[in-house]
């Protein structure tokens, strides 16, 4: 089952697994895995809102296609998703810290898996942005 606490744990995995993919010399890899920490505290945050056991279960319900909008992969998609768009444009607005670490995380898509050429400070300012985003998901969770 992947409840709400079992995807951030896997949220803080992928998080880790980056981690340790950059003490390798693997940027651009460690630059996409990241990227799913993100992506995956959201989707633990719709769990929340909408009140479902298991979010990656979509396709064994009735009328799976009312639930392919959760399963995007885009962040600004998420954040409306999850119910928390609101608190979400306020911190950009308000917030300089946390619009700097979105502003560094938010260009990181599904497709990066294709990209290469990351250097490590690139992908250590990613990271770092996307631990500022994952702390403040977190609040809500």
């Amino acid at each position: 089952m992947k409840c709400r606490a079992d995807i951030q744990t896997l949220a803080d995995e992928k998080l880790s697994e980056a981690e340790s993919l950059l003490r390798e010399g693997f940027a651009d890899g460690a630059y996409y895995i990241a990227g799913y920490t993100v992506e995956l505290l959201l989707k633990a945050m719709i769990c929340k809102t909408l009140g479902v056991d298991n979010f990656f279960d979509f396709d064994k319900v009735p009328k799976k296609e009312l639930y392919r909008p959760f399963k995007v992969h885009n962040y600004e998609e998420l954040f409306y998703l999850s119910g928390i768009y609101t608190p979400f444009s306020d911190a950009k607005k308000y917030d300089s810290t946390f619009l700097k670490a979105w502003s560094t995380a938010s260009p990181w898509t599904e497709e990066s898996r294709y990209l290469t050429g990351k250097t490590p400070h690139d992908v250590i300012d990613f990271i770092t942005s996307v631990k500022e985003i994952a702390i403040w998901i977190k609040k809500f969770l």
